[in-house]
């Protein structure tokens, strides 16, 4: 059986990720992610180290014709250039996309939304650093598609990208963008993000959400119900607190049982009737 150059990339991706886990402890592997880094000096690293290969006459001779053509006048060449260039994958055909992906090089929204897409298929480490470009972007449906590329360029490598999306962009529909995205991925890893959206989101919406992706996350990761009883003793709307009551049901775990209790002498009848039944149904369940 023959791997074609993406392939090998993912698979090397994933070794050195395995190799990784191997070297942690089990206390290491049960802690949460870290706080995300600053990825400001990233993006403004990989412009920069963008800027230097094409001044410099690092493209290889190869590929130079379809960098020349992410340069055409016509959008539709454009695209066809991010789709070839997604095609061969590698780092450097991510670094290339650059100049697709990133707003104030290319006008075009819809091109910026392929070499999204694009990146996300190439995947790997430079994919991811040329996605966090976009993060920015002045066009909303572009920043949601670059969070759903984001997901499938490195998943859990992805998280602190993913993070930046959910604290920092104005828009609901992305930050709800992200919350579903760190609800597929779906480990230990999406409980920290997701914690931090459900306690300080000014939305209930996203709130809500984070709650709901947190139950279904806590169906593998039990530690999940701490991140859910702790939102809950500042909660202030009531919507989101039958969802946090919801989510521990999901969980399905002792775990829960404390912060039901306290749910359970909530101020509003409908919280306390929903605790009770939860309460329950966990037990019920051991």
């Amino acid at each position: 059986m023959t791997f074609n150059n993406k392939q090998r990339s993912g698979f090397g991706v994933c070794f050195v990720f395995l190799m990784w886990l191997l070297t942690l402890s089990p206390c290491q592997l049960s802690a949460q992610t870290p706080p995300p880094q600053d990825l400001q000096p990233l993006s403004t690293e990989t412009k920069s180290k963008y800027t230097k290969a094409v001044s410099q006459g690092q493209i290889p001779d190869e590929l130079r014709p379809l960098y020349n053509q992410l340069l055409s006048r016509d959008s539709a060449v454009r695209i066809k250039a991010v789709q070839a260039l997604s095609l061969i994958g590698g780092p450097t055909s991510a670094l290339m996309l650059t100049q697709a992906i990133d707003d104030s090089l290319e006008g075009d929204a819809a091109v910026r939304i392929e070499a999204a897409k694009g990146l996300g298929d190439i995947g790997g480490r430079q994919a991811l650093r040329v996605l966090g470009i976009a993060l920015d972007d002045s066009d909303p449906t572009v920043r949601m598609r670059t969070v759903e590329s984001l997901r499938w360029a490195g998943t859990v490598f992805s998280v602190p990208y993913i993070q930046e999306a959910l604290r920092n962009d104005p828009l609901v529909g992305v930050r709800l963008e992200a919350v579903r995205m760190l609800r597929k991925i779906g480990t230990q890893f999406s409980i920290q993000p997701l914690e931090e959206a459900l306690v300080t989101d000014r939305e209930p919406g996203v709130r809500i959400a984070a709650a709901d992706a947190l139950g279904e996350v806590g169906k593998k990761e039990k530690d999940a119900a701490r991140a859910l009883g702790g939102a809950y003793t500042n909660e202030r709307d009531i919507g989101v607190r039958l969802e946090i009551v919801g989510s521990l049901g999901l969980i399905r775990d002792r775990a829960g049982l404390k912060f039901l209790t306290t749910a359970m002498n909530d101020r509003d009848l409908t919280v306390r009737m929903k605790a009770t039944q939860v309460y329950g149904r966990i037990l019920g369940l051991q």
